[in-house]
Parts: structure tokens; C-alpha cells; sequence
């Protein structure tokens, strides 16, 4: 079973914070109106299906470990340049780059890159103001974590608890997309890193967790689908439909063990020994990898 990142997609992240008051949001980033001009229906997901998602997704701890026991360098061109953030003018647009910003700071952090960090949390920062979510994020606690990489439990911990308030004022506002899109953007910009680092890395675990991204990316498309009335999901949608009609492909097979129990320091434990098995080819590797980089270039620039 997979560490539970219930939102440590944005823990690395750091993105939200210990301030969260609701202040500042009655008059919700006007200046996207157009954002919502096609909108035809008013979609709800449920907080469960949003949990349930981000629990699928690898743990940037667990991608930290993936990530150093392949011996991989930091490459400082994986990254969206903080710079970018200044392009991104539409709400749907800064939400999804808060999503990407976030996995890049976690791969930043991973290797200690503390000034870099720093420019990273400017950007969501201002990205965030800019949706009028600013009031859940903390800058200063938030760069004495994040410049640490020792700091990551804190950091989860914040981000998980930080999350789900933020999601429930957006839920409050009607704009609940948001936070889709954030998550969105986090697991693309995790998906992009890992497949660009496995070029090199030549990582069997890192290429079985890329595998294993076909369960998540279905339910993620499940919940896009649900969003395709509103224009930039539209075409967000139909980009990683391209990316699923990949992963379909690829086979995963299930190798069940009775669970067995056994005394650990005097405690009886339940020990889950059941396996699965991703059957993906060096030629699907590669389509994934070239498909995910593409999709995230139309979507930074």
C-alpha cells in the first residue's frame, strides 16, 4: 500500500498554510470572469472523491526515496521557470501552475535547493493571491519549512489540514474546479519529473511507479470529464485523453495473498503480501514520456 499524500501533492508543495481566515474573497478574482462565460452546469465532487484521488497519487517522500536510490542528478531544466508565473492571467490557468509550481518545489526541496525554493514560493504566493486564496498560505512559516528538507513531515502535515479548508471556501464560492485544477497540475508536473528522470535514471522502481499511474490517471479523468462544459477543460481534457489512451494499453496484473498476521515487538500485526505487476513496454515508456511532456508545454507557456 502506497504512503498517503492526502495532499502531499501539495506538501512538498507547501502550498497552503496555518493562516485561514475567509477574508478578501467576496469579490472573486473579477478579473477572470470570462473564465466561467461557457459554463453550463454546476458540477459538485464530492470531498471524498477529491481524497480518494489525492491518496492515489505518490507521496513526494516516497518519489523523494525512488528518486535517490536511482542515483539521478538535479536538472535544473525539469522545472517550470518561476518567471512563467506572470504569463498565467486566467483563474483556470493560475490554478493549474499553483498545482505544477508545487510538485517543482518538492523536487527543488528534494535536493536542497534553498534559493531556488524561495523564488518557487513566490510564485505560487502570487499565484494564489491572484484566485483570492492568498489568505491560506503563510510565506514566512512556509519558507523556514521549505528551505529545509528535513522539514517535509511539517510541511504534509500543514498542507493536509490547510487543503481541506481551502477546498471548502472554494467549495463555498462555487469554484470548487479550482481545486481540481491544482491537483490536476500537481500530477502532471509529478508524472512529467518522473518520466524525465527515468531517461537517465534507468530506475525499474521509478518506471513501475510511472506504470502504476494508469489507476490514478483514470479516476482523475472521471473527475475531468465531469468539467468538460467549461472551455479550458475542454482542452485540458482532451490533451490527457491523448495521455489514457496510452496507459490503456498497459496491462496490470494482480497476484493475491491471503493476509497473515505476525507478532511485531510483542503487537500482532495484519502483513498484506498481495502484488501487482505493470506490464509496460520500453515503447509505451517512451509515448508516455513524450505525450506528458508535450501536453505540460501547452499548458506552461
Amino acid at each position: 500500500m502506497k504512503t498517503s499524500i492526502k495532499f502531499g501533492l501539495i506538501a512538498t508543495i507547501a502550498l497552503f498554510a496555518s493562516s485561514c481566515n475567509s477574508g478578501g474573497g467576496d469579490d472573486f478574482d473579477k478579473k477572470s470572469a470570462a473564465d466561467t462565460a461557457t459554463k453550463k452546469i454546476q458540477v459538485q465532487i464530492s470531498e471524498e472523491t477529491l481524497n480518494s484521488l489525492l491518496e492515489s497519487i505518490p507521496s513526494p517522500m516516497e518519489m523523494s526515496s525512488l528518486l535517490k536510490e536511482s542515483g539521478a542528478q538535479f536538472d535544473n531544466t525539469i522545472t517550470n521557470p518561476a518567471e512563467n508565473a506572470d504569463k498565467y492571467t486566467s483563474s483556470y490557468a493560475k490554478a493549474l501552475n499553483i498545482g505544477i509550481y508545487s510538485a517543482d518545489l518538492g523536487y527543488l526541496n528534494m535536493y536542497g535547493k534553498s534559493f531556488a525554493t524561495l523564488n518557487y514560493l513566490g510564485s505560487i504566493k502570487s499565484l494564489a493571491s491572484g484566485i483570492q486564496i492568498g489568505q491560506f498560505f503563510d510565506f514566512e512559516m512556509l519558507k523556514k519549512l521549505a528551505t529545509n528538507s528535513k522539514n517535509i513531515d511539517s510541511i504534509m502535515y500543514i498542507s493536509t489540514n490547510n487543503f481541506n479548508k481551502m477546498d471548502a471556501y472554494l467549495r463555498s464560492k462555487k469554484r470548487a474546479e479550482l481545486s481540481v485544477l491544482i491537483i490536476s497540475g500537481a500530477w502532471l508536473e509529478g508524472e512529467f519529473i518522473s518520466t524525465q528522470i527515468a531517461k537517465t535514471a534507468k530506475s525499474d522502481k521509478i518506471e513501475e511507479r510511472i506504470g502504476e499511474q494508469k489507476i490514478t490517471l483514470d479516476n482523475l479523468m472521471v473527475i475531468l470529464d465531469a468539467y468538460k462544459s467549461y472551455d479550458y477543460f475542454n482542452k485540458f481534457y482532451a490533451e490527457m485523453q491523448k495521455l489514457k489512451t496510452i496507459y490503456d494499453s498497459i496491462k496490470i496484473e494482480y497476484e493475491y495473498h491471503e493476509p497473515e498476521t505476525k507478532e511485531v515487538n510483542g503487537q500482532l500485526v495484519i502483513v498484506n503480501e498481495s502484488k501487482s505487476k505493470i506490464m509496460m513496454t520500453k515503447e509505451q515508456l517512451k509515448a508516455i514520456t513524450e505525450t506528458t511532456a508535450a501536453i505540460r508545454a501547452a499548458f506552461i507557456k
